[in-house]
């Protein structure tokens, strides 16, 4: 098998001929002499800001002197970025000798595992071969029914902010997703909650109650905010003092506010992290597409919010770094969010739209989403063949009064790193 065969064996399981569910995981999991029962976690759910919450933990345990894992999704570019040790990639070797390895079981044991659940067992398996000391694993959808569940009882486990996503699967309310979410709470475990709505922590609180778990809420009344630019936040934390958190948007400060409660329980366990390699391990968090400023003249930002409550936080910091400005918006979204709700946030700060077509068969065409910003919500919008033509065409429009905000979708993230990356400017 080579890389190519590799990538080909995992996109064939997107044809959704399957499910194994977390039973059969742990079949195969067997097979491959259990490589979860191997290793030390720190669980991360929620339905936003998992991502950065999880890419903080691994920083700072990096920083303290533990050989960190790291699994996370989607990827922007190659499925390699899912997988890493110490913040680099899986190389290309170790990733191909992973999937050889899992589908030889895979295969064996009958049928075709969806996508998510190759990558998690390909994951656990190379962790467990490198023997990481801790890996940070971030939940897919969900939680309880996640394939990402099939690991044993985690060090930590962590609710990030939660919000009505994926509503088919996980339930129409709050507490109904808090539940599948918390599902991820063993006994044994500590857990950690981002302070939020009262009624999801309740929901969280009866199930650490039931389960005998100690669960720390995790709030930004410990931190004070001294400076916040599209660059990053400088804040000052009760207990480690003078931080910088690369990462823009007053919601990444309630994700940082969870990574040290984290960090927190932690040391209660015994783990050496000192308040040097907290500080910075957070100053050195590398987490693309949140935010990110591509370019200046015009300032050009990727953030890859993909429903409503990540577009929120997404507008609300476009309002308080850009107050004066209009903003041109590149977007492209999946037929099955909630595009209205998206589009509601996005449409008063709106100069215009160019609307492109995210690489998923899932993707809104760009044409049917131009006629219903014009239509529904009297707005000019402009369709684009390719994302390279979208980009140029919304760097145009923006010309020198408004700013560009590629917005809606992951899927658009890796292309329009891309175009940045081979050398191309704004003007």
């Amino acid at each position: 098998m080579n890389y190519q065969q590799a990538c080909f064996y995992i996109e064939e399981c997107q044809q959704g001929r399957g499910r194994f569910g977390l039973n059969k995981l742990e079949e195969v999991l067997h097979q491959l002499n259990d490589p979860h029962k191997k290793l030390s976690f720190v669980h991360v759910a929620g339905t936003n800001g998992k991502g950065s919450t999880a890419a903080m933990l691994s920083s700072v345990l990096t920083k303290a002197g533990y050989k960190t894992g790291l699994y996370t999704s989607p990827h922007l570019m190659r499925y390699n970025e899912r997988m890493k040790i110490n913040g680099q990639d899986i190389p290309d070797e170790d990733f191909i000798e992973a999937a050889g390895t899992v589908k030889e079981v895979c295969d064996k044991m009958g049928g075709i595992p969806i996508v998510f659940e190759i990558l998690t067992l390909m994951a656990l398996w190379y962790f467990a071969k490198e023997q990481c000391d801790i890996v940070i694993l971030e939940v897919g959808i969900g939680g309880r029914i996640d394939a990402t569940n099939c690991i044993p009882s985690p060090k930590v486990a962590v609710i990030t902010q939660l919000g009505l996503d994926h509503t088919e699967t996980l339930g129409d309310t709050l507490e109904k997703i808090a539940a599948e979410k918390g599902g991820i709470i063993k006994p044994g475990c500590y857990a950690v909650m981002a302070e939020q709505q009262e009624s999801a922590m309740d929901v969280v609180r009866e199930i650490c109650k039931q389960k005998q778990v100690p669960l720390t809420i995790a709030s930004v009344s410990r931190m004070k905010v001294l400076s916040s630019s599209v660059e990053g936040q400088q804040i000052e934390d009760k207990e480690y003092g003078a931080i910088f958190l690369p990462l823009a948007g007053s919601h990444q400060v309630k994700n940082l506010a969870n990574v040290l409660e984290t960090v927190g329980v932690l040391k209660q366990q015994g783990y050496q992290i000192s308040n040097d390699a907290v500080v910075d391990g957070i100053r050195q968090t590398k987490w693309p597409a949140r935010m990110q400023r591509l370019c200046t003249n015009p300032d050009f930002l990727l953030d890859g919010g993909h429903n409503p409550q990540c577009v929120q936080a997404a507008t609300e910091a476009l309002k308080a770094f850009y107050p004066d400005k209009k903003v041109v918006f590149l977007t492209g979204m999946m037929q099955d969010k909630d595009t209205d709700r998206m589009l509601e946030e996005m449409v008063p700060l709106a100069q215009e739209f160019v609307c492109i077509h995210p690489d998923s068969q899932r993707a809104m065409d760009q044409n049917d989403m131009c006629r219903m910003l014009r239509e529904r919500y009297g707005v000019q919008a402009t369709a684009c063949q390719t994302v390279n033509e979208g980009i140029r065409t919304a760097i145009k429009k923006a010309g020198d009064h408004a700013v560009v905000c590629a917005l809606g979708s992951l899927y658009l993230a890796g292309e329009i790193q891309s175009f940045f990356e081979k050398g191309e400017q704004c003007r």
